[in-house]
């Protein structure tokens, strides 16, 4: 079988250039990002499963920021485990890339809504770690976040003194300190 990203166009298709060129840059960009998955998608239903939940976050993800699919991408997340029927397994780490301005935004899922909101991760005012810090299930969420004249809610997870560098203001004591 021959390669359609590596053949001559066929000009009698219009679009296919554009299809093969988004789909061979969208498996580079996966490939990069979480190799031992991408290579691994195929080797078990499990993990073929695994593949297609993260494809449905990532569609939904990109239909709620209102970004391309292929500007989202759904890996293992290294600081966070899930307990599941089957015993623990790598939480999803959601990194959305800006088409246009090529920021990338990170997100974990949040459990108090799931599916239909995450967390979005950026550093703490005080001591730069890295926290859950709003919850955002639209587009209009991330705004206020990001709006210096909002009206920012940290999330409850934000607070959590173990995601905090010793002596940070931000965070709050774990009761019975």
């Amino acid at each position: 079988m021959t390669n359609p990203a590596t053949t001559t166009p066929n000009t009698t298709t219009p679009g296919l250039a554009g299809l093969a060129e988004r789909a061979v840059h969208a498996a580079r960009t996966y490939r990069t990002a979480d190799r031992d998955g991408f290579y691994r998608r195929h080797d078990t239903p499990e993990e073929w499963n695994r593949w297609a939940r993260r494809a449905r976050v990532a569609r939904t993800v990109a239909a709620v920021l209102q970004v391309p699919v292929d500007a989202v991408l759904v890996t293992d997340d290294p600081h966070r485990t899930y307990r599941t029927r089957t015993g623990p397994v790598p939480g999803d780490l959601i990194t959305v890339t800006d088409p246009l301005g090529g920021r990338a935004w990170r997100f974990i899922p949040d459990f108090t809504t799931p599916g239909d909101g995450w967390l979005l991760l950026d550093r703490c005012p005080d001591c730069e770690a890295e926290i859950p810090a709003t919850r955002v299930a639209t587009l209009i969420d991330l705004g206020e976040y990001l709006d210096p004249d909002g009206e920012i809610w940290p999330a409850d997870e934000a607070r959590d003194e173990s995601l905090h560098q010793p002596g940070c203001t931000f965070a709050l004591p774990t009761v019975g300190d």
